[in-house]
C-alpha cells in the first residue's frame, strides 16, 4: 500500500519569505523563467513541498516508481483533509483526479496543474473542496520529463529552452500502454489511483500536433461505444458545453471537440503536412482502450481528454489548460451529487446485466467513425513560421486566425461487429500470468477450489495474423476464430471472471480474442497460440466461456 509522503523533507531550501515575513506561494519555473523554461523533476517536487508547508489541505502519497526509479507524486486536496481513498468514499464527495506530462515534450499540463494546485489549497479555488476531492499527478512521465532538449517537438511554439520526450525511458507511449501495462508508469497509475482511488473523474492534459485549426483548446469523451452510453452523454452533452461557454464568456477562449483534418472520402487517413492548410474533413482520433480517456471510460468514469493548441505561445497554452481544468472542477463541484450517482448507476447495471446501458445487445469488437448527418462549421486557423534562434529551425506560430468553413464531422464510433458477452470467462491453471494482469486492472477473479466439468464455448483458432513491424514493443496480433459448444474440464486452481462486475466493459475487451485492442492484441496469448496446433490437431484458443456462473466452491483472488 502506498504512504503519504512528507515531500518537503526532501528539500533543503526553506520556503522564500517575502518582505513582510510572510510566507510566499511557491512559483512554477515557468513563472519564475517568463515562460521560456519548464519545469524539471525537482522544480515539481520542490512546488509540491512549498504547497505541503503552506497549507493542511495538501497531502501527497506516491503511486510509483518510473523505470529510472523516480518517485510519482499524487497531490490530495481535500476539505476537511483526508488520509485514504476510504475515507474519501466515506464522504460522499466526487473525486476528481487530474494527470498531467504522460507525454514530456507536451508541458503545459505539468505547469498548468501546479498553478491550480495552488489556487486550490491556498487561493481562489478554495471552496472546491466543499464539495470535491482533487488529486494530481502533474509529473507523469517523470523520466521522459528529465530529456528536455532544444531539439524535441520543434515546431511547436515554445518554450525556447526546450522540452522532454514522449516516451517514457523505455521508449514507450505511456498514453499506449492502459491495455498492456508494460511500463511501471501505466502499472503504479492504475493500481495506484484507478484502483485505489476510483476518481469518477478524469482530466488528461495534453497539446496537440497536426492540423491549423482556430482554437485554444480541443477536447474529447471516452470515444469508445463499450462505454455505458449514460457517461459519454454526460460528458459530450452536458459538461462539455457547459465548460465550452465558461471558456469563451469568461476568458475568452475558443474550444471545440478534438479532431484533424482529414480526407473525407478516407477518414482514417490522415492528411500530408502539405494538405493540412485544405481542410475536407473534421475527425476524432481513436476508439481504442490503449488511449487513457478511452480507458477510463470503460471503467465507468466521466474522462477528458484536454488538447491545448501546440502553436500557441506556450504561456497562452498553459493558461487555456488551466482555465478548462479548472472550468471543469467548478462543473463537478456544481453537478456533485449528479456525478456520484451516474456513475454509481453505472457500476450497478453492470454488476447486474454483465453490459453497460446501450450495448445489452452485445460489445463492439470493431468499429468506423461515423458522419454527421449535415456539415458542421469548424474553425479554420493559419500559421506563420519563424525561425527559432536556438535550434535555427522552423517554429510555427498561431496568427490568431479562425474562419468558419463547414465540413463533414467524423466525432464518434459506431460498431461494425458485436458479439455477446458470456455470463463469464474461465481460464485452465497455466494462465496466471494472464491473471496478473487482470488483478492489476482491478477485475475481481475467482479461483476454482475443485475440479469441475462444465458446458462451455470455445473458440477454434482459424487464422493467426501478426504485424510486421514491432509497435510499443510489441507486434500486434489479430485472429479470426469459430465457436464450438462442448464439455471442458477444468482443474482446482482454474480461475472464473464475470461479466456481472462493474467493469463488465473491461473485462471483455481484455479477454475476448477478437477485441480490436485487448490482451491478444499485446501478445499475453502467443505461447499458447504459437504451440497449439503444431502437431496438425486444432487451435482453441485458452479463454472459455460460460452461459452461466457455476455453483462450485471459489476463492477471490486479492491483489
Amino acid at each position: 500500500m502506498k504512504h503519504f509522503l512528507a515531500f518537503g523533507c526532501l528539500i533543503l531550501s526553506a520556503m522564500p519569505m517575502s518582505d513582510n515575513g510572510q510566507k510566499k506561494s511557491p512559483q512554477s519555473r515557468a513563472e519564475r523563467t517568463n515562460y521560456s523554461e519548464t519545469s524539471r523533476y525537482a522544480d515539481v517536487i520542490e512546488f509540491i513541498a512549498g504547497l505541503q508547508r503552506s497549507s493542511l489541505l495538501v497531502k501527497v502519497e506516491t503511486f510509483g516508481r518510473t523505470n529510472e526509479g523516480r518517485a510519482l507524486p499524487l497531490v490530495v486536496l481535500s476539505k476537511p483533509s483526508i488520509n485514504n481513498p476510504a475515507e474519501a468514499r466515506a464522504s460522499g464527495k466526487p473525486v476528481v483526479f487530474i494527470m498531467a506530462n504522460i507525454h514530456a515534450g507536451e508541458v503545459e499540463g505539468k505547469e498548468a496543474s501546479q498553478h491550480l494546485m495552488r489556487d486550490i489549497a491556498a487561493g481562489p479555488l478554495a471552496s472546491l473542496l466543499d464539495k470535491i476531492i482533487i488529486l494530481v499527478a502533474p509529473i507523469y512521465n517523470a523520466d521522459g520529463n528529465e530529456k528536455i532538449d532544444i531539439n524535441n517537438r520543434t515546431a511547436q511554439n515554445g518554450p525556447t529552452t526546450g522540452v522532454g520526450t514522449r516516451e517514457n525511458a523505455q521508449r514507450l507511449d505511456l498514453n499506449r500502454d492502459f491495455i498492456k501495462l508494460k511500463s511501471p508508469e501505466a502499472r503504479g497509475l492504475v493500481e495506484g489511483v484507478f484502483n485505489r482511488w476510483d476518481p469518477h473523474v478524469i482530466i488528461d492534459l495534453h497539446t496537440t500536433n497536426g492540423s491549423f485549426h482556430g482554437y485554444a483548446l480541443t477536447y474529447s469523451p471516452p470515444l469508445n461505444p463499450n462505454t455505458d452510453r449514460r457517461i459519454i452523454s454526460f460528458a459530450r452533452e452536458k459538461l462539455l458545453p457547459d465548460v465550452t461557454r465558461t471558456l469563451s464568456s469568461k476568458y475568452d477562449y475558443r474550444a471545440y471537440f478534438y479532431g484533424n483534418f482529414v480526407d473525407q472520402k478516407n477518414p482514417s487517413r490522415e492528411l500530408s503536412p502539405e494538405e493540412k492548410s485544405d481542410p475536407r474533413a473534421w475527425a476524432t482520433f481513436d476508439n481504442r482502450p490503449r488511449f487513457g480517456t478511452n480507458y477510463a471510460g470503460l471503467r465507468n468514469r466521466i474522462a477528458i481528454l484536454s488538447e491545448a493548441y501546440s502553436y500557441l505561445a506556450f504561456k497562452a497554452r498553459v493558461d487555456v489548460s488551466d482555465k478548462f481544468a479548472r472550468a471543469i472542477l467548478q462543473y463537478v463541484a456544481d453537478h456533485a451529487g449528479e456525478v456520484v450517482t451516474l456513475v454509481r448507476e453505472a457500476d450497478m447495471y453492470a454488476i447486474e446485466k454483465g453490459a453497460t446501458r446501450g450495448n445489452e445487445s452485445g460489445f463492439g469488437v470493431s468499429f468506423e467513425l461515423t458522419p454527421s448527418p449535415n456539415p458542421v462549421d469548424i474553425l479554420v486557423g493559419s500559421v506563420t513560421q519563424e525561425i527559432d534562434p536556438r535550434t535555427n529551425k522552423p517554429r510555427l506560430k498561431a496568427t490568431g486566425e479562425a474562419r468558419p468553413v463547414k465540413m463533414t464531422e467524423f466525432g464518434e464510433f459506431r460498431p461494425t461487429s458485436r458479439i455477446k458477452p458470456p455470463a463469464a470467462y474461465i481460464l485452465k491453471p497455466g494462465q496466471k500470468d494472464i491473471i496478473k494482469v487482470l488483478v492489476a486492472h482491478g477485475i475481481t477473479v475467482e479461483e476454482l477450489k475443485e475440479e469441475v466439468t462444465l458446458d462451455v464455448e470455445k473458440y477454434q483458432v482459424k487464422n493467426i495474423s501478426r504485424a510486421e513491424r514491432v509497435f510499443q514493443g510489441q507486434k500486434e496480433v489479430k485472429v479470426t476464430v469459430e465457436t464450438l459448444r462442448g464439455q471442458e474440464p477444468f482443474p482446482a486452481g482454474s480461475f472464473i471472471v464475470s461479466l456481472h462486475q462493474a467493469k463488465a466493459a473491461l473485462v471483455f475487451y481484455l479477454l475476448e480474442p477478437q477485441s480490436d485492442d485487448g490482451l491478444t492484441t499485446w501478445n499475453y496469448f502467443d505461447e499458447e497460440l504459437d504451440k497449439a496446433g503444431k502437431d496438425g490437431s486444432p487451435v482453441f484458443f485458452p479463454v472459455y466461456r460460460l452461459a452461466r456462473i457455476p455453483s462450485v466452491p471459489k476463492e477471490t483472488i486479492r491483489p
